[in-house]
């Protein structure tokens, strides 16, 4: 009998009812009975009330009541045991710190933003990060599953390591997040913050099962995801998309294109000015100046639309929202693109791309 031909392991069939039974809980708003899991599921009524017993008894899932039926039986409900553990997110940007935690049951328990000034240290982001996980620790007091971390640099994508660059706009950002933070989690992710705000999109927010888009990150950085056949493109070391330091036939990059032409931040040798940048377009009419950095913008996306084929253009960060910005960009990228592309603004952050990662692998390590 060949290897294809073999009937599952029991051990194998039982997980995979586990996986089913999990999953349909995780995925329903109300607390579900075996029967309700076995129609569901199509699985027997006894294989589901044994997967149940085991689930219960390695404390993955609990009892949540009872439900009463038309001929006076009992029914017992059961969820997704918020105690069995949690997972971690953070967000490392050049303005802020932010961290969050989220029950196994998907429930945040914490969710908490600290703010940086300008010429904040290494040290002083890492004090401000620890105190964070610290208060999580307090606030969520149950085992610590996963945890996935955003910072605002490239990211080796074989090591891990953030890729230090001589210009960034976050310097204070390069050291190592989970060696120097001390995060203690069975499994942790390190990324680029426009990769997780790219993911975000696409699990949760406007991309929602689009496999083919670019999201593209305006704030004091500038970045690009790139989506391609359903899958984040990160590059031989995880440098793809970096947009900002694309290059205009003189040699000067965008980043420092907009910055001349008044996006410039005077406080940092490299990056944006957020605060004077949303200044540009508090007017009743735009500058030539405003308008000539646009065109710049519009160009660098439209060049990567034609290269990629994407079929939308996310715009994201704190510049993406400002209706001049956007209804430029709508009308511009298009018209330079080889072909038909939307463009439409995010509604996702990178902490909840970290976020929703962390508790992926909180649950994978669980088995669903």
């Amino acid at each position: 009998m060949s290897s294809t031909d073999a009937s599952p392991r029991p051990g194998l069939l039982a997980s995979i009812t586990e996986n089913r039974f999990l999953a349909l809980l995780s995925e329903s708003a109300a607390p579900l009975s075996r029967s309700d899991i076995a129609l569901l599921s199509g699985i027997s009524k006894p294989a589901i009330s044994d997967a149940a017993r085991r689930l219960e008894d390695s404390g993955v899932i609990v009892s949540t009541g009872i439900r009463e039926g038309k001929r006076g039986g009992v029914a017992a409900l059961y969820g997704v045991n918020p105690d069995r553990g949690h997972s971690v997110s953070l967000a490392l940007d050049s303005a802020f710190v932010a961290a969050r935690s989220v029950r196994l049951d998907g429930t945040v328990a914490f969710d908490k933003t600290e703010p940086l000034s300008q010429d904040a240290s290494s040290d002083y982001v890492i004090a401000v990060a620890r105190g964070l996980l610290e208060t999580i620790e307090k606030a969520t007091p149950t085992p610590l599953l996963a945890a996935a971390v955003s910072v605002a640099d490239p990211v080796d994508r074989r090591t891990g390591d953030i890729i230090p660059m001589t210009d960034s706009v976050f310097p204070a950002g390069h050291f190592n997040p989970v060696r120097d933070l001390n995060i203690q989690a069975a499994e942790t992710k390190v990324d680029n913050d426009v990769n997780w705000a790219t993911l975000a999109e696409h699990y949760v927010g406007t991309m929602r099962d689009v496999d083919d888009f670019l999201f593209v990150y305006l704030g004091a950085g500038l970045g690009a995801g790139l989506f391609l056949g359903g899958n984040l493109q990160r590059g031989a070391r995880g440098l793809a998309g970096e947009i900002g330091h694309l290059r205009a036939p003189g040699g000067e990059d965008l980043t420092r294109t907009l910055s001349r032409l008044g996006f410039g931040n005077a406080a940092r040798s490299f990056g944006l000015d957020v605060e004077a940048s949303k200044k540009l377009f508090a007017v009743p009419e735009l500058s030539p100046t405003t308008y000539e950095a646009l065109d710049n913008l519009a160009v660098a996306i439209a060049n990567m639309v034609t290269l990629l084929n994407s079929s939308a253009v996310v715009l994201g960060g704190p510049l993406a929202g400002l209706t001049p910005l956007r209804e430029h960009l709508s009308t511009a990228v298009p018209r330079l693109s080889l072909d038909d592309v939307d463009v439409v603004v995010g509604t996702r952050t990178p902490l909840d791309g970290a976020s929703h990662e962390a508790h992926r692998m909180a649950r994978a390590g669980l088995g669903f």
